[in-house]
């Protein structure tokens, strides 16, 4: 996807840019576990965009956002990218907490805007789409960091998952093989082996 006209004019009079970080997440709700949505940017304020034909409202938390640079790039490598979220937000506790964040969807757009109006130049262009993989247990609070860090990764990441139902004891068995090779597998790792044994 390219810049519109008047965005690619911006960028290539060098005068500089004012781009703004989208954060998109869909989790699971821990109560009801329909899939929910929550969106975050770097702006002042909250502010709807039309992304993907539909509109979306994305809660402003201003430059506290730390998202590092998306490296875009053919190939199978499994990205990850460490985002920085503050946790006095009442929207952050929302996603933490209400929400699972286990393997969410998540999406980084970038939005341009003018440099002289500070009217949005669309589109909005996807930078990243992943799932978040690693979240904290407990928010920010007396010895905590003052931010709230989240890991995401690249979809690539599935190609490097096994498939462990086609391994399992009860797999093999339903195959109606004789192979009791991971009959114990799920237990082995919790058996005492004293020393020398």
């Amino acid at each position: 996807m390219s810049y519109s006209a008047q965005a690619q004019q911006q960028l290539e009079e060098r005068r500089g840019t004012d781009a703004r970080v989208l954060l998109w997440f869909q989790a699971r709700n821990r109560t009801t576990g329909a899939p929910e949505t929550l969106g975050f940017w770097t702006g002042d304020d909250h502010q709807e965009f039309l992304i993907d034909g539909g509109i979306r409202t994305y809660y402003g938390a201003g430059a506290v956002i730390d998202v590092p640079p998306i490296i875009a790039a053919p190939g199978f490598q499994v990205r990850q990218y460490r985002v920085k979220l503050p946790p006095m937000l009442d929207e952050v506790k929302q996603l933490l907490q209400q929400y699972d964040p286990r393997h969410a969807e998540v999406q980084i757009h970038s939005a341009v805007f003018d440099l002289d109006t500070g009217n949005l130049m669309p589109p909005v262009k996807r930078m990243f789409k992943g799932v978040l993989n690693e979240a904290p247990e407990e928010l920010g609070g007396k010895g905590k960091p003052s931010f709230t860090q989240l890991v995401l990764v690249s979809p690539a990441r599935k190609l490097t998952q096994g498939l462990p139902l086609k391994r399992s004891n009860a797999e093999l068995q339903r195959r109606n093989t004789d192979d009791r090779g991971r009959e114990y597998s799920d237990v082995a790792g919790e058996w005492p082996v004293p020393w020398g044994t």
